[in-house]
């Protein structure tokens, strides 16, 4: 519980300090794109440089403090793609940021129990290496959009 809370805990304060860079960074085009970009590279980084969390773990500050550490840059860029998304659609399509805010919430809560379910079956390693494709597929469809 420690641990759960730990995380969760790191992972919302980073990505809520990636939200305010995002505030200054709207204004620069291509910032969704270098904020992807480095989420990708992290997560292929960590799913082939990481040994799978153990099933149990004794909360211990080293341990803490070594999650947070591997949380903090990821979650940091994870804060920044839905703001300046947001940004983007105010300018292009304000009717669509209702729908922007519902489809990030659905999509929150169900990539996190997929993610929790395809751990389980898939491991660890799949789920990052899962999650950086469907970034970069993002990414490139937001970029396809523009040109």
């Amino acid at each position: 519980l420690f641990a759960a809370v730990a995380v969760l805990v790191g992972f919302l304060v980073f990505a809520g300090a990636g939200s305010l860079v995002a505030a200054r960074l709207r204004q620069r085009p291509g910032a969704v794109n270098w904020a992807v970009v480095g989420i990708v590279l992290l997560l292929l980084l960590q799913a082939v440089a990481l040994p799978p969390p153990p099933g149990v773990v004794e909360a211990t500050a080293g341990r803490v403090a070594a999650t947070l550490a591997l949380i903090a840059p990821l979650a940091f860029l994870m804060g920044m793609p839905f703001p300046l998304g947001l940004s983007r659609l105010a300018n292009e399509a304000p009717a669509y940021i209702p729908w922007a805010w519902g489809i990030n919430g659905c999509a929150s809560v169900l990539s996190a129990l997929l993610a929790a379910l395809l751990s389980v079956h898939l491991g660890y390693g799949a789920v990052l290496l899962l999650a950086a494709a469907l970034y970069a597929a993002a990414v490139l469809a937001w970029s396809g959009r523009r040109a």
